[in-house]
């Protein structure tokens, strides 16, 4: 128990850190400037590995200013079993949608958007639009540095560090169904949109051109995917479309 608690104390500070620095490079949409989509109703903001409640503040108050009803998911930091964590935010969309009446806008950074899409996948009644960032098709997408991390905590996990993923997850049993899921065709009554970038180092950005989705290429870094004005006119522009809406695939 002490452990999670340190753990989660501890991220949630760099989360801290991390926002402050990149949001001063990296701008958030100014408080004077004109909302052109606006939009109502639930959407749920999901984080990606490592990310805390401070890393999708700046996110969660765009989404908010739009006009939707904004729930943050950061389910152990994105850093769990992904069979399990997804089946939780299978619940909590689920839930949103019975008690709003309405489907609920996912919107998902780094792997945060792959469990976003699994639940898109699980759940295709309870979700209208999807926008992903940064995100991978597959869980090949991310680049060799990266890779090297995440295999690493796997391992970790395995060996039994708590709060951690293991290495069933990402290539055994343990999350056959979710991986599944994040390569599944999707619903042609849901919205996909991926936003990606050829400057971020942690995921290839060939791999977040998604077949048959609108793929919109911003100019920001992996983090900074999370404050960017650039990012956060992307996805107002992707929530207020059409339910459905016909994909516009870049060339």
């Amino acid at each position: 128990m002490w452990w999670n608690s340190l753990m989660g104390l501890g991220l949630e500070h760099v989360g801290r850190a991390t926002i402050g620095v990149t949001g001063l490079r990296h701008r958030s949409v100014g408080r004077g400037e004109a909302i052109e989509h606006p939009g109502s109703g639930p959407a749920v903001l999901v984080g990606g590995f490592g990310e805390t409640r401070p890393c999708l503040d700046p996110m969660a108050q765009w989404l908010t200013r739009l006009g939707y009803d904004v729930v943050p998911y950061t389910l152990g930091a994105g850093m769990g079993c992904s069979q399990r964590t997804a089946e939780s935010l299978v619940r909590r969309v689920r839930t949103l949608a019975d008690r709003t009446g309405e489907p609920v806008r996912l919107l998902g950074h780094s792997r945060g958007g792959q469990l976003a899409r699994g639940v898109a996948a699980l759940a295709p009644d309870a979700v209208s639009h999807l926008v992903t960032i940064g995100t991978p098709s597959s869980m090949a997408g991310p680049s060799l540095p990266m890779a090297a991390v995440l295999w690493g905590f796997a391992a970790a996990g395995s060996l039994g560090v708590p709060r951690l993923y293991g290495l069933g997850c990402l290539a055994g049993s343990c999350c056959a169904e979710y991986r599944a899921a994040v390569t599944a065709p999707w619903s042609p009554d849901l919205s996909f949109t991926s936003i990606y970038s050829r400057a971020d180092a942690a995921v290839s950005w060939r791999a977040c051109r998604i077949a048959g989705a609108r793929n919109v290429e911003v100019p920001s870094g992996h983090v900074a995917q999370l404050t960017a004005a650039s990012v956060q006119r992307a996805v107002a522009e992707a929530f207020a479309l059409p339910a459905g809406a016909a994909a516009v695939v870049a060339a």
